[in-house]
């Protein structure tokens, strides 16, 4: 698994812990000086939104991209009409046009989240790569004293430097549902695993231990947070040791790391003396793998 004959590739322990639905966000898409929103129960449709947007697309392809952008980075212009106007991007997520937030342009929004802690710019730029597509998203509705509200973007790939987008409020938000953290579980000590994977330059293979041992020590523990490192151990006795730093869930069942030499796992704790860890690694030397680790 994580070793290829001239080195290491060992990424481990666990994801999902995305588990902090806070309200936070950074200024919206949709400025304070957003125009007029629609009134409750009277929603822009979904062919509106993406006629509108089309019709962007085609506007940029007969006028070329600098008298595009200045058109739909003008408040006053024709892309501009009610709740819906344009902002346009390239697959950096660096900020093209947008009428009502200026300040936004030439700025990377790659890693900016919505009001329930969702990539939605990132989930903007898969789409726009797939050629077009719809993005479900919450955010601050200036028009309802800036209320947290449900908003449906429509986007679609100019070319393959740039994309364009819009968006329309549809009703208010779900209310998030906030519980309790869990009972923190002890990690620390030593684990063995048995695993089964696949990799690029091997195939598949379920790593015998004659071959092969993995073992994980968890070496301190703050509450939530973890360190230690995993030890890779080949059948003529060399040993690989990456260390390694995670995270618990707040369930209490999940736990993500990160490791000196880059990359992750994921997977669940099962028990005191059980972890399963799905453990990805992309590149050239691709592979995945299934741990099951034990304490020892």
């Amino acid at each position: 698994m994580r070793i290829s004959s001239t080195s290491f590739l060992c990424l481990c322990v666990l994801g999902l812990l995305l588990m902090a639905a806070g309200c936070t966000q950074s200024q919206p898409d949709t400025a304070a000086s957003t125009p007029g929103s629609p009134e409750p129960g009277n929603y822009t449709s979904n062919e509106t939104l993406v006629a509108f947007v089309e019709s962007a697309v085609a506007y940029a392809h007969a006028n070329g991209k600098e008298k595009a952008l200045a058109e739909f980075s003008d408040p006053n212009g024709t892309f501009v009409q009610g709740e819906l106007y344009i902002y346009a991007y390239d697959f950096n997520n660096v900020a093209l046009a947008h009428p009502f937030d200026p300040d936004k342009i030439s700025v990377s929004r790659m890693d900016e989240l919505d009001a329930f802690g969702n990539p939605y710019t990132r989930q903007f730029i898969d789409a726009a790569k797939n050629g077009f597509g719809f993005v479900r998203f919450y955010y601050i509705n200036p028009a309802h004293n800036r209320t947290v509200e449900s908003k449906l973007g429509y986007v679609v790939k100019v070319d393959e430097d740039w994309w364009l987008g819009s968006g329309t409020y549809t009703g208010p938000a779900p209310t998030p549902v906030h519980t309790s953290p869990a009972t923190i579980p002890d990690l620390t000590g030593n684990w063995t695993a048995s695993m089964a994977g696949y990799e690029e330059s091997m195939g598949f293979s379920d790593y015998p231990t004659v071959t092969m041992t993995m073992t994980m020590t968890i070496s301190d523990q703050h509450d939530r947070i973890v360190s230690g490192y995993t030890v890779f151990t080949t059948a003529n006795g060399t040993e690989t040791r990456t260390p390694i730093a995670g995270v618990i869930g707040r369930d209490g069942r999940t736990l993500a790391t990160a490791e000196q030499d880059g990359g992750y796992c994921f997977g669940e704790i099962v028990g005191p003396d059980e972890i399963q860890l799905t453990y990805l690694q992309d590149g050239p030397q691709y592979g995945v793998a299934i741990d099951s680790l034990k304490r020892i």
